[in-house]
């Protein structure tokens, strides 16, 4: 067989069968190669996926990261919006707004508020104030009205409802009664009797036990009441509507020192009772019908009677000497009491002897109060009197009291 010639050959042909068949073998071997085909199109679409989750996630945040704050107001703004603040804040606080307490109306740069009116008084000052201080008086308006004789207010002749430093306490009893308020059929006999037998029986509550007690106890620095209606008693220790103004009695009791060693006496006297134990021992029976329970060293004659003009029939009593010493406190006790009713009075004096007193127009020295505090006597109403006293004079001491329970 002969070959042809070298440029015979046709290279055109040979080269457009080499280029046809390569692409035809690659398509051919992907399309026989199952695993392979879809293996490629698997990772495409995997590829594709996750380009779109990075674009939509982590572009924003990217973002984020450099974007910048809000611009800075100038200071007059910052200013303005503090005080926009405050304003608020203080709008919504629960506390009261403060009233305004001054006035600025007046001539003055500060004018205060003008006080309230105050009442009338239509009498004179009956009433003791400040018991255990100076200044004992009070608005006359207030006496024998119950319930103005504690927290520092007016008291009455017969005490307060406070201790103080150092006072008499005392108890009021109306015979009358029993404690369940029936009648215990007294009369001033029988009333006699049983005064007599409590200051010698050795002055012991139980002879009252049956009888109605005041629940309220009244402190007292002294035992000097004026001449005065009866009721005055009752209506002192807040029992006056349901105590009569008769058959009464009142006990005061308390530890006391003198201001000065020295030799006393006590001087007094009662309408109806007044009757004085010191030391255990009876120094004083004033009553106007004395219990024959005390010695007499003398009696004075200050003049002294009631709003009826009737004197009372012992006068001022004197009663024997008592020795005792400064410092030391000695138990004391003191009886008062009314019987028929009407008028009432209780005084209790001091005298030492070695002691030169000014005397009155009778001839009998005018004494100081035994009293445990200092104060002057308020004025007394119509009709209301007090026996001569000397305005100065020694001041014992009381031991504090403890409140009675109620």
């Amino acid at each position: 067989m002969a070959i042809p010639p070298a440029e015979e050959i046709d290279t055109d042909a040979i080269a457009a069968t080499e280029t046809s068949a390569a692409p035809n073998s690659l398509w051919s071997r992907l399309r026989n190669s199952r695993f392979l085909f879809i293996s490629i199109i698997v990772h495409l679409l995997f590829g594709l996926g996750a380009a779109i989750y990075v674009v939509q996630v982590y572009s924003p945040q990217r973002k984020l990261t450099f974007k910048g704050g809000p611009p800075s107001p100038n200071r007059s703004e910052r200013t303005l919006e503090h005080k926009v603040q405050m304003a608020k804040k203080q709008s919504t606080m629960s506390a009261p707004a403060i009233s305004k307490r001054i006035i600025t109306t007046g001539i003055a740069k500060v004018t205060l508020p003008a006080l309230p009116a105050m009442p009338q008084m239509n009498a004179a000052p009956t009433k003791m104030a400040g018991v255990g201080g100076a200044g004992i008086g009070a608005p006359a308006s207030l006496s024998g009205t119950e319930g103005s004789q504690g927290g520092g207010g007016p008291i009455s002749f017969f005490g307060l409802r406070e201790t103080g430093s150092g006072s008499f306490a005392g108890t009021f009893w109306d015979l009358k009664q029993s404690q369940t308020h029936r009648s215990t059929d007294m009369n001033e006999q029988k009333y006699g009797d049983i005064v007599t037998d409590f200051v010698k029986g050795g002055w012991n509550d139980s002879a009252f036990q049956k009888f109605y007690k005041a629940p309220q106890t009244l402190y007292n620095t002294q035992i000097f009441t004026p001449y005065m209606q009866a009721d005055e008693g009752p209506r002192a220790f807040h029992v006056s509507g349901e105590v009569k103004p008769r058959l009464w009695l009142a006990l005061y009791r308390g530890k006391v020192s003198p201001p000065e060693t020295g030799t006393y006496h006590f001087v007094g006297a009662g309408d109806d009772v007044l009757v004085v134990r010191f030391n255990g021992q009876i120094v004083l029976d004033g009553s106007w019908n004395p219990h024959g329970v005390s010695s007499i060293a003398a009696k004075y004659d200050y003049g002294f009677t009631n709003a009826k003009g009737l004197s009372i029939p012992n006068k001022f009593v004197k009663g024997p000497a008592v020795s005792v010493t400064a410092g030391n406190y000695y138990d004391m006790e003191v009886l008062i009491g009314e019987q028929p009713g009407g008028e009432f009075f209780a005084d209790l004096l001091i005298e030492k002897d070695g002691v030169t007193y000014e005397k009155e127009s009778h001839g009998s020295p005018i004494l100081p109060i035994f009293r445990l505090a200092e104060g002057k006597m308020p004025a007394l109403r119509s009709g209301e009197k007090l026996p001569p006293f000397a305005p100065k004079g020694p001041i014992w001491r009381a031991e504090a009291i403890k409140p009675a329970k109620p």
